[in-house]
Parts: C-alpha cells; sequence; structure tokens
C-alpha cells in the first residue's frame, strides 16, 4: 500500500519515541512537546516511530515506514545510548530485560535510531537531532562520546547538566552560549554568531565523525550542533532542546520552521 496525500496535504515526518519498562511491561512514550512544536511551529504531521526489539534488529518495518515519509526527527531523552548497538543493532541482541536499564540505557531506542538514520541518509531525508539525537547522528558515523561530562572538564557539569533545584520548565531556560559558525548550514536559521540556548545533558561529543560538519560550540569548546557534510537537505543536529520553548523563543521557531520547509521540498519533490 502507498501513502496517498493530496498537493495541499502536510508533510509527514518520523519522530523516535523511547522504551520505558513499567512493572515489567514495555511502553513506546515521548513528550508532547515535539509534537506540539512539529505541528504548531514546523507546519508538519508527525508519525511516532515505535522502539525495535533485538528479534527485529534488522528494522523491516521500520524501513517500509520511512520510505513513506518526508522528514525524521530524533528526540532526546535522558538514556545515554549504547554506541555499539547503534552502529551495529543486528549484531548485539540482548534479552527484553536487559535492553532497558532503568533509565540508565535504552537499546530498543538505539536500534529504532540505527535504522531511521540509516534509512533518512540513504534516500536524502531531511533530519533534525535533537540532544541525543545529536549524538546518535555522531555515533552512528562513527564519532565517539564523552561517557560523561562531569568526568570531562571542571565546570561543564554545572553548564551541560540538568538543575534539579528549579522547576520542570525552568531548567529549559537558557543555560550558556554557543558560537556560530558563520558558513554553515545553522547560521541562516540563528541570524546570529552567538546565540542562548538550554542544555540538560550528562554526554556530549568527544570526537565529531568526519562525515558531520561543526555548527556551533559551547564555551568549554563542546560540539553543541553539527550537519551532515553533502547533504542535500537540512540534516541537522542540536545539543539542546528547541521543542520546549518554541513559542517564546526566536532560535527554537525559526530552526523548526526550517526544518518544516526543508520536508515541505523533499515531499514536493517526491511527486515531481
Amino acid at each position: 500500500m502507498t501513502l496517498q496525500r493530496s498537493d495541499k496535504a502536510r508533510a509527514v515526518v518520523g519522530v523516535t519515541s523511547n522504551r520505558l519498562l513499567v512493572d515489567g511491561v514495555h511502553r513506546d512514550w515521548l513528550r508532547r512537546k515535539y509534537v506540539k512544536a512539529l505541528l504548531h511551529h514546523a507546519g508538519v504531521a508527525c508519525v511516532i516511530l515505535p522502539t525495535i526489539d533485538a528479534e527485529d534488529a534488522r528494522g523491516d518495518a521500520t524501513r517500509a515506514i520511512m520510505n513513506a515519509l518526508d522528514g525524521l526527527v530524533l528526540t532526546g531523552d535522558e538514556s545515554n545510548l549504547d554506541p555499539a548497538v547503534l552502529k551495529a543493532p543486528a549484531s548485539h541482541p540482548a534479552a527484553d530485560q536487559q535492553d532497558v536499564e532503568d533509565g540508565i540505557r535504552d537499546r530498543p531506542r538505539d536500534r529504532l535510531s540505527a535504522v531511521a538514520i540509516d534509512r533518512a541518509i540513504a534516500i536524502g531525508m531531511p533530519i533534525l537531532g535533537i540532544c541525543r539525537g545529536l549524538q546518535e547522528l555522531n555515533v552512528y558515523f562513527g564519532g565517539t562520546l564523552h561517557p560523561s561530562l562531569a568526568e570531562w572538564r571542571l565546570g561543564s557539569a554545572l553548564m551541560h547538566g540538568e538543575k534539579p533545584d528549579r522547576p520542570r520548565d525552568r531548567q529549559y531556560d537558557a543555560a550558556h552560549s554557543v558560537r556560530v559558525c558563520s558558513d554553515g548550514a545553522l547560521f541562516p536559521i540563528a541570524r546570529a554568531s552567538e546565540v542562548q540556548v538550554n542544555s540538560l545533558h550528562n554526554q556530549g561529543i568527544e570526537a565529531l565523525a568526519s562525515a558531520l560538519r561543526p555548527e556551533a560550540w559551547a564555551p568549554d569548546g563542546l560540539v553543541e550542533a553539527a550537519s551532515v557534510v553533502g547533504a542535500p537537505t537540512l540534516q541537522i543536529g542540536v545539543q539542546w532542546h528547541p521543542e520546549w520553548h518554541v513559542s517564546t523563543d526566536p532560535l527554537s521557531g525559526r530552526l523548526f520552521t526550517a526544518f518544516g520547509e526543508a520536508c515541505v521540498a523533499y515531499c514536493h519533490a517526491k511527486k515531481h
């Protein structure tokens, strides 16, 4: 069956979900903030992509879904990714109970992201990676991560980590500045050489993959945004969370708008 859409229909993007294990029951979940930002600021419709179990590690069903979509969003999550699983999901089977480690690891999500990125790159689809999503792009292309920024550089943990003493909504306020590359894909969106971003992450890019171009850096030198070298469309990841205050933060709004426009252009190009 092929997806039938009129010329006036919205572009449709796939949004990665996460695996949650509660009382022995597996659930796929996603924060509503991503969906609202995509609907109201990117102007696209959403399909939530389910996580992938070890026995389905080839991800054939996910690849079939991806072929019908116009973009991919790699969402953030508290879990640390497992580089071995993300780089070769079919080579690292694990029992369901071991796949999800109480918020520390989420291997079903790693498998989903590996398959989704692989297909999106193969067909030249727009990609927006957010926080964990940027890290997934880096690992997929062969880059490495700092296991813990608290152990990397003095002060980095305070700059990048969560602020548990604040209400949840205030944890997503601006935390530090980033310097934006003047001739990259992000600059026309940011419209400034320095912008303020929020920051809630423990891992971060150590060695940037050669297939990625750095787009922005934090004051401590951490890569905060990167794009795919030679991409036919917008394929970018950011370390911050633009979805949270997208209605009031101009940079966040422009980032989702630019992604939505790329998805619409991709959708129209498929029809002609």
